[in-house]
């Protein structure tokens, strides 16, 4: 697709567009039928390289928030950035990590939908947060339980 049949086919979300498919697809992995983007290319870089496409994601919240998206779908789209780029910054999984997890065009999805929607469910973005509320709520308790055991163990 050109810059010009993006514009006409969504018009204000042309520069997202390209931004998420430059991020995540743009480069063809051959014989695997896969793409990557300049997201994992530029992840090859550590500590800088993380950051820019880090920073490079936050221009498609950007534009979600420009858009009048809900504040839960924008709060979304950030936890896919900021998963990206934790994750990201870890050495070779992170990098593995980046050929699976393509935030840019979750975010471009996200970003379609309550564009074309506005008065569309919030509630999956609702459960997504309330699954990871719970997650991170049990491994906290994982960690006083461990804690609390090794303490035991070694005072006993």
């Amino acid at each position: 697709m050109t810059r010009s049949t993006l514009r006409q086919a969504n018009p204000g979300l042309a520069d997202a567009e390209l931004l998420a498919w430059l991020l995540d697809n743009s480069i063809p992995i051959p014989g695997t039928g896969r793409r990557i983007g300049l997201d994992a290319v530029i992840g090859l870089v550590p500590g800088l390289g993380d950051v820019l496409s880090g920073g490079l994601g936050l221009l498609v919240v950007l534009r979600g928030v420009q858009r009048g998206l809900p504040t839960i779908v924008v709060a979304r789209m950030l936890a896919n950035v900021a998963l990206d780029f934790v994750i990201g910054a870890v050495p070779i999984i992170g990098d593995a990590f980046d050929l699976w997890y393509k935030s840019n065009a979750r975010n471009l999805d996200l970003l379609r939908r309550y564009s074309a929607r506005p008065g569309a469910s919030t509630a999956g973005q609702w459960a997504f947060f309330g699954s990871l509320l719970a997650a991170v709520g049990l491994v906290a308790m994982l960690l006083v339980w461990l804690i609390w055991s090794l303490l035991g163990a070694v005072v006993s």
